[in-house]
């Protein structure tokens, strides 16, 4: 499924290197000193965090193939803007920018304060230098990320000023493609885009960040607060992340106190949970993602063309009692195709208590009922059976075994078949011959669902896996991605979770957890929405002791 991709708030802080040498010489062993906010910094703090696997490139342009190298590039680059806790846009590098009236020409301007790493300003050559490098035809990076800027034009009229023109109007612009970490001109100008991919910067980063990289091998990366942060010195002086082949090792050297924090991306077991909540002195945050878990069911199968059928079935499921027997870690029950917690979400269309009366009327009026001896609904002559197609993650088959078990209360039999990833992909969603499938979609930072579920994506070469076609539905995302008014959007959204309850062009389930540990002194962790595991350091210079 296709994933999307997320950065910070202004202040300015002075360093008082004099004092801190002072004090230091006398023996003290923290000196205190405030930024313009008034908030209390405390110099030497460090904090260190677990994560799973290795760097390879720490460059925003190559971030996504890699967790590691994105949870380092959220550290060390900053882009034009970045996202909110809600996914709403904010500045970064450059403030909120001027949108022309046909919604096609974005006008940045740069903050005079941003620097990079090594002094040198951050102007606008440098952001037309990182956009010529992503749409290169020697770039091989995420090519979601390629998408987004293919057909533009860039202008940088002036050091201060970027102005981006779109091949058409795009919404969705902003938080999918101007989010992305900025890359000096200065230190890779006189290399070619296939270059850029292998250099020795990939190693030894200069950004324009929260924080520099003073030193990384094959066990950490040590990281150390930028004082010229155009957002403000960040208040944790030293970050380090230590490297572990997989999650159990790193929960082990959580629990034994080398590490002092720790994301889990994979799924958390109710041994585990109960282990992490026995380490003392830590905070347990299960931090709601934005991708969602639904079960597609191909509207063009005659058991599913009815869409009282695909309703009966939402309204069947206890999602409460699913995410309690399969998510150990958590996850938010939803049937909503808009995450719960973002800008666009309508709590009043998110329809989460079973209704099994309900569902059992809404069948009975599509022509199912119930057989008398067995309690297996039928319709002229054939009984209610199917199969959830779902990959081998253990998690979806055992959420496909659970809605299964669930629609038997209707007198529905579904039988769960799993196979391989890409066989699931390959040989029955691409080819939509499949009766339902339980999957993941990566919905990333911005509502806009075209890609899954306008008309025009229906047939093998799109990503409307369900075949769902409504003219209403393709007429408020349309609404809503062509337009940057916030409160168009805003509505466009609105009205479309109304009509998803009504047509249930895919049963959504439920929004699954990270579980993320830190150290309870450790204060300003954002909450939110995490739109990637690197979210979480959206706001790193807002973090104090």
């Amino acid at each position: 499924m296709p994933h999307t991709r997320a950065h910070s708030r202004r202040t300015v802080i002075l360093a008082a290197v004099f004092i801190a040498a002072v004090v230091a010489a006398a023996g003290a062993l923290a000196l205190r000193v405030s930024d313009n906010d008034g908030v209390v910094l405390v110099a030497g703090t460090s904090y260190t965090e677990g994560v799973a696997g290795t760097y390879q490139r720490i460059n925003p342009l190559y971030a996504p193939l890699n967790d590691v190298d994105a949870d380092l590039s959220a550290l060390v680059f900053a882009g034009l803007v970045r996202l909110g806790p809600d996914g709403s846009i904010v500045p970064d590098l450059a403030d909120l920018p001027e949108i022309s009236e046909d919604d096609r020409t974005y006008t940045f301007r740069l903050n005079d304060g941003a620097r990079w790493h090594d002094g040198q300003p951050v102007t606008s050559r440098d952001v037309a230098f990182t956009i010529r490098n992503i749409t290169d035809p020697d770039y091989r990076g995420d090519p979601v990320l390629t998408e987004g800027w293919l057909g533009t034009e860039v202008e940088t009229p002036d050091d201060r000023t970027v102005i981006v023109r779109l091949r058409q109007p795009s919404a969705p612009f902003l938080a999918r493609s101007a989010t992305v970490g900025i890359l000096p001109e200065h230190l890779l100008g006189l290399l070619s885009t296939a270059d850029i991919e292998n250099a020795p910067f990939n190693s030894a980063p200069v950004g324009s960040g929260p924080y520099r990289l003073e030193s990384v091998d094959s066990r950490e990366a040590r990281l150390v607060a930028n004082e010229r942060y155009h957002l403000g010195r960040p208040g944790i002086e030293r970050i380090t992340l230590r490297f572990y082949p997989d999650y159990a090792t790193a929960q082990r050297a959580l629990t034994e106190g080398d590490v002092e924090g720790l994301l889990i991306r994979d799924q958390v077991s109710e041994d585990q949970s109960s282990s992490l909540e026995q380490i003392k002195g830590a905070r347990i945050e299960k931090l709601q993602r934005s991708s969602l878990v639904l079960l597609y069911v191909n509207a063009t199968n005659v058991m599913f063309q009815d869409a009282r059928v695909r309703r009966a079935f939402s309204l069947a499921l206890d999602r409460e009692e699913l995410v309690r027997r399969v998510y150990p870690g958590g996850a938010t029950g939803s049937s909503s195709p808009v995450a719960p917690g973002t800008w666009a979400y309508a709590e009043g269309y998110d329809d989460t208590a079973p209704d099994v009366a309900e569902a059992r009327r809404l069948l009975g009026e599509a022509g199912w009922t119930a057989n008398a001896t067995s309690g297996i609904l039928s319709r002229q002559g054939s009984e209610f059976r199917f199969t959830i197609r779902v990959d081998n993650d253990p998690v979806r088959v055992a959420v496909a075994g659970e809605i299964a078990r669930q629609l038997e209360q209707l007198g529905v039999r579904a039988t769960v078949a799993s196979t391989t990833f890409s066989v699931l992909r390959r040989d029955f969603l691409q080819e939509r011959r499949y009766e339902a499938a339980v999957a993941t979609w990566e919905q990333g930072p911005d509502p806009d669902p075209y890609f899954g579920w306008h008309s025009s994506q229906m047939g093998s070469a799109g990503l409307n896996l369900a075949n769902f076609e409504d003219a209403v539905v393709d007429e408020l995302i349309a609404q809503g991605r062509t337009t940057t008014d916030h409160e168009v959007r805003l509505d466009s959204y609105d009205q479309l979770q109304q009509v998803w309850q009504e047509l249930a062009p895919g049963v959504v389930i439920a929004y699954p957890n990270y579980v993320y540990v830190y150290p309870d002194w450790l204060k300003n962790v954002g909450g939110g929405v995490l739109f990637t595991g690197s979210s979480r350091f959206t706001d790193v210079h807002q973090w104090r002791r």
